[in-house]
């Protein structure tokens, strides 16, 4: 396992996170929109032997006492905390509910709900990516590391499972999950409590690709999301990048947000911590997720640059710079006593 880190770690080294990289907010404003995620990037570490272990990663951050939480999906799910959610720790005594792909929501001062996915008993399989019929559960906690199961299903069908639940300004809720019981891809709900949930037609951006959402509401009321790909069995999991204005209609980015030659990245968890936009995924080297562990990075979003016009004759700024018109070289000149493109000859 070792050996097989250092080579996927060789084969990305160029995604690699700075300690201390600036906040999020440095080269554009914190605000989901087709824009903003069209120059979004991803600077993400590939973990090492000491990262944890799993897939389906949640990440809580306590803002009173700076700590962060780690959920995971592995054999067995584990609890992990982290003073800067790059190295971790594990809580040898934390108490998980019987299920996986864990979504945290404060509902009040040391009140916290866990939204997962379990199996219903002596339910028929809906859906060729689970066994059995998976439903939608929660467990509530004081303390973030012990957790007591609530009576459930309160959805009874989230098909392949990785909900996650946004809870509103408003204190409503949107739960967002994968299943193809009616079309495959992510799934929207809606709630007044969180707990009784009425589901939407259709999927997220109509892409039947799209799984694992991890979606964030931002300070502006928009929304961002970061998902995985499927691979569907032809390549590896790749990470996709969405915005939205309503938590409902969703804008798909045309280009892959992080994409590794052998890799599955995948279930990512997204998180805003101190003005700085932060991103969990697993990590799966050659496709396998029985070996997945866990990597992290910070996304920075910003608009792509304005094509430049350099048409011969028409204005430009700044005299010397050179572009490109119709595939030929043009520089700008002044001519006449004003800074236009004019051809190289």
């Amino acid at each position: 396992m070792g050996t097989s880190l250092r080579i996927q770690a060789a084969i990305a080294a160029s995604i690699i996170l700075i300690a201390g990289a600036a906040p999020a907010s440095a080269t554009g404003t914190l605000s989901a929109t087709p824009s903003t995620i069209a120059g979004a990037t991803l600077a993400s570490t590939v973990p090492t032997d000491a990262s944890p272990l799993g897939v389906s990663p949640d990440v809580y951050v306590d803002e009173t006492t700076g700590t962060f939480y780690l959920y995971t999906t592995s054999r067995p799910p584990k609890t992990y905390t982290s003073r800067d959610g790059a190295t971790w720790a594990e809580v040898s005594d934390a108490q998980l509910p019987p299920g996986s792909d864990w979504s945290v929501v404060k509902m009040g001062p040391d009140d916290y709900r866990m939204y997962y996915s379990a199996i219903v008993p002596n339910a028929t399989p809906t859906v060729r990516c689970a066994s059995m019929k998976r439903g939608l559960y929660y467990a509530t906690s004081t303390d973030l590391t012990h957790w007591k199961t609530q009576p459930g299903p309160i959805l009874d069908d989230v098909g392949c499972g990785v909900p996650h639940v946004i809870r509103k300004p408003d204190s409503t809720f949107l739960l967002y999950y994968n299943t193809i019981t009616t079309q495959h891809g992510i799934h929207i709900a809606t709630s007044n409590d969180g707990l009784a949930w009425t589901t939407l037609p259709g999927l997220i951006a109509n892409n039947p690709e799209l799984v694992d959402p991890a979606p964030l509401m931002m300070p502006d009321g928009t929304f961002l999301m970061v998902s995985s790909t499927t691979g569907g069995g032809k390549g590896p999991q790749e990470l996709q990048i969405l915005s939205s204005a309503n938590g409902i209609d969703w804008n798909l980015r045309s280009t892959d947000l992080l994409a590794i030659p052998g890799v599955s990245v995948l279930d990512p968890s997204l998180k805003l911590v101190n003005g700085q936009l932060r991103l969990w995924f697993g990590y799966a080297p050659d496709m396998n997720h029985d070996y997945s562990r866990i990597a992290n990075g910070v996304l920075t979003l910003g608009s792509v640059p304005a094509a430049v016009v350099a048409k011969p004759g028409t204005s430009c700024v700044k005299a010397g710079t050179k572009a490109t018109f119709q595939g030929k070289p043009v520089i700008c000149k002044k001519t006449k006593g004003t800074l236009v493109w004019v051809r190289v000859r």
